[in-house]
């Protein structure tokens, strides 16, 4: 004899091969937290209690389930358990829920309707939740607004000294532009620019030469728009500090290796540090650099060497020849480390004393650029010539493929 499991919004239920219901196990007050138990693909008490109660009578149990077999190796009557995805049980069941439940005493005075719109309202609240309380999202929206800020602020620093060069051209000498929107926000006159302590150590003065009087109202507007300007300095300021710790928290051994702006925006990048563990190193190695990655499958023209990671001191810092290998060595670096913060929380020191090594040991071995043999020349050469022969055969491909589509159609004439 033949039965049917089938796991519902309320408990398991069994039924025979004519629909009838058999027995039932159901999760009573706990039906969120049991609801999370099966999305997570677990084996919950409920279903190996109704499997024990069914197998006394059934000879065989068929289980609608996705979990893997493995689950349910350790029961004793595993031998008479079948698992299918999807059992016509299973279909009558979601179409008559309503009718099912009046036959069950405890569920006979639930309203359907609103008891599952209240148990997966919660549920979803509850995966908000979680997604809120994971330090990935913080860092992932933290990065983000950081870069917006740093192009806006780049584009308003702009304007703001265009704005000024006329009443104030000798701050056109002073290139920290959050010292020069913080000048202009608090100072503002030419007077107090000129007495100001901001200005101490930066060799600049206002000479009476260049004295241009503005009336107190363009004054005011320019004091207002540099103060919001001087503000938005001031958050990003905030922001870097705020990442520099959150990276120090959860991916130690990340930001000992690539620095905590570069930790940040390569787990932005690819939406999470768990996704960037699994992400072997020559894909870490060019990641920001998929349009020159496309253009190289597409054209034949030679691949990125580094992507984001260009932003590590010490790539940027090297001389161009020894770039690509700088970077395959950071790249291999970064993928160990965030590795061991996803998966193993273990700090480990002795990673970036790994690859200060391995640095310098590629640029003591790579003093000047290698220069190109006759061999090279030759084999590049060939190279460009291969890709050129591949090229014309694509493009006769397709053309012969166009000729006999039209030799089909009876549009094709010789």
């Amino acid at each position: 004899m033949k039965c049917y499991i089938t796991s519902t919004s309320f408990g398991f239920i069994a039924t025979s091969q004519d629909n009838t219901l058999i027995e039932y196990q159901l999760f009573g007050n706990k039906q969120v937290e049991k609801l999370r138990e099966i999305q997570k693909k677990q084996l919950l008490l409920e279903e190996i209690e109704l499997i024990k109660i069914v197998a006394k009578k059934y000879d065989e149990i068929i289980i609608e389930t996705n979990n893997n077999k493995q689950l349910y190796s350790d029961l004793d009557e595993y031998d008479k358990l079948i698992f299918e995805k999807t059992t016509k049980n299973g279909k009558y069941i979601r179409e008559h829920l309503s009718q099912i439940i009046s036959e069950i005493p405890e569920l006979k005075t639930i309203d359907l309707r609103q008891n599952l719109n209240a148990t997966y309202n919660e549920i979803t609240k509850e995966k908000i939740r979680e997604s809120i309380k994971t330090n990935d999202v913080m860092i992932v929206e933290t990065i983000n607004s950081l870069e917006e800020i740093e192009e806006t602020t780049g584009k308003l620093i702009e304007r703001l000294r265009e704005w000024c060069t006329p009443y104030v051209p000798e701050l056109e000498k002073l290139h920290n532009h959050e010292l020069y929107a913080k000048l202009i926000a608090t100072e503002t006159s030419r007077e107090n620019i000129r007495n100001s302590p901001l200005l101490e150590n930066t060799h600049i003065e206002l000479l009476d030469v260049y004295d241009v009087e503005m009336i107190p109202e363009d004054l005011e507007i320019i004091k207002e728009f540099a103060t919001s300007l001087s503000r938005l300095y001031e958050t990003k300021n905030n922001l870097e500090t705020y990442i520099q710790e959150k990276i120090k928290e959860i991916a130690p051994n990340l930001n000992d290796v690539a620095g905590a702006n570069l930790s940040a925006k390569l787990i932005a990048h690819t939406n999470g540090l768990e996704n960037l563990a699994k992400l072997p190193s020559s894909t870490i190695q060019i990641i920001g650099a998929e349009k020159a990655t496309f253009r190289h499958l597409k054209t034949g023209e030679n691949p990125p060497k580094h992507g984001l990671i260009f932003q590590h001191p010490s790539i940027r810092g090297s001389n161009w020849w020894v770039r690509g290998k700088l970077a395959r060595a950071v790249a291999g670096k970064i993928t160990i480390a965030a590795r061991k913060d996803a998966f193993s929380n273990e700090y480990d020191p002795n990673l970036k004393i790994q690859l200060d090594e391995k640095i310098e040991k590629i640029k003591k071995d790579n003093p000047f650029p290698s220069r190109k043999t006759k061999s090279n020349e030759k084999q590049n050469k060939k190279d460009k010539k291969n890709k050129k022969d591949k090229k014309n055969r694509k493009e006769k491909g397709k053309k012969n493929k166009r000729n006999k589509r039209k030799l089909r159609k009876g549009e094709y004439t010789y």
